[in-house]
């Protein structure tokens, strides 16, 4: 009876009651597609660091990453990485030889990460080939080919074709050099891992870096994320002896860029609500003041005050989730539309390169986050009807009928 007398109630002034819940469907939408678009450039974020950077898990010698030094290599390496590709759940496992060194042009130096790898491996799990901007990938047939990223071609005064130097120390200490000709420009989404990389086959350097086919590194791509943990865990009973992280441990920089994300789009959001609940409560309060002498005769003819309290309850709380299905539907199709297409932010590209993200966002919402943003609906309906449902509590039929 109260639910229909309330909708009653919401028809009689059309206009505001059509305000409200203009308001709650450009507040809703607005809400719901922002988190999508922040969900969508976090998720981006871990993707790319996970097949650029990381990989999903990798493998060292438990004192490898204290000072990246070569010595600290995987006994065994290749007889562990045939039994780490022989787990259900491994996509692809590529050995690795990463060593700090110099890279050297007639035009100058600069410091380098040198990553040696697996040319098939590594391409099945960076995409490594497909980041190639010009020349060729590694072929078999040549020896001793550099990629280099397109930031080194610049600052180095380089090109296809020509060669470089790298220097680095190996396994004994020794400092060793070698000539490398470049047959690759590469570009990633991320300025930084651009500058500080470099990439050889792993056949080129092994010997002369004292790791005759072994390696100091294994990366590891599943075929899913979500079997992270249980992967780990395996790998780690199964090789006692070395250390296995995480991505999220390899880069907990990311892995916190991922909650703050997750608490600043909440934040956004309260925001929105928070503005949108000071709207409803101020125009709730003048239809109560505009029907003060209506209360009040409801409440000389013996309606209690309990009923009046929730008769006004539930005439906001419907207004509210009368614009919920109008804020949802704009939502979901922006962020359908924008999944598809993406929103590309060309003109900030070098911004977003350099903190490793790409520059065109994908938004994209989970159903965990449809069903927060749901309750927080919910709870600022109902809060935004404590208010003018109180301020109509405290009305005396008496002074009321007066007005």
């Amino acid at each position: 009876m109260l639910l229909r007398i309330a909708w009653r109630n919401i028809g009689r002034n059309k206009k505001r009651s059509g305000i409200i819940i203009g308001a709650v469907t450009l507040g809703l939408a607005a809400g719901i597609f922002l988190m999508a678009f922040y969900s969508g450039m976090i998720e981006q974020r871990v993707r790319l660091a996970i097949q650029n950077e990381t990989s999903h898990l990798q493998v060292h010698h438990p004192d490898f990453r204290k000072d990246y030094d070569i010595k600290y290599y995987l006994v065994n390496g290749p007889a562990s990485q045939k039994q780490i590709q022989s787990q259900v759940e491994v996509k692809q496992a590529a050995g690795r030889i990463i060593i700090p060194g110099m890279i050297a042009s007639p035009s100058g130096s600069s410091g380098i990460t040198i990553n040696a790898v697996q040319p098939e491996k590594e391409n099945a799990i960076t995409g490594l080939q497909q980041k190639v901007r010009a020349g060729s990938y590694f072929n078999p047939q040549k020896e001793n080919s550099i990629l280099i990223s397109e930031k080194l071609i610049k600052k180095l005064k380089l090109g296809i074709g020509k060669k470089t130097i790298l220097t680095f120390q190996d396994s004994s200490g020794n400092m060793m050099a070698m000539a490398y000709r470049i047959t690759g420009v590469f570009k990633t989404s991320n300025t930084p891992f651009d500058e500080n990389n470099v990439f050889v086959n792993i056949s080129d350097i092994d010997s002369l870096a004292g790791l005759h086919h072994q390696y100091n590194e294994i990366a590891i791509l599943l075929h899913s994320g979500s079997s992270l943990k249980v992967v780990q865990t395996k790998l780690k009973s199964l090789f006692p002896e070395y250390e296995i992280l995480n991505w999220q441990e390899l880069a907990p920089e990311i892995a916190l860029t991922v909650s703050v994300g997750e608490q600043m789009v909440l934040i956004f959001m309260g925001i929105i609500l928070l503005a949108l609940a000071f709207g409803i409560i101020n125009t709730m309060l003048m239809a109560i003041l505009e029907r003060t002498r209506e209360i009040g005769m409801l409440l000389a003819l013996g309606m209690n005050r309990l009923r009046i309290f929730q008769m006004v309850l539930w005439e906001t709380v419907l207004l509210v989730l009368a614009g919920c299905p109008f804020g949802i539907g704009i939502a979901l199709a922006a962020i359908g539309i924008t999944h598809q297409t993406g929103i590309r932010f060309k003109k900030f590209s070098e911004v977003y390169a350099s903190f490793g993200y790409n520059d065109v966002i994908f938004p994209e919402l989970n159903l965990r986050q449809f069903l927060i943003i749901m309750i927080l609906v919910i709870l600022t309906a109902v809060l935004s009807s404590l208010f003018p449902a109180w301020r109509a509590l405290r009305l005396k039929p008496a002074v009321a009928m007066r007005k």
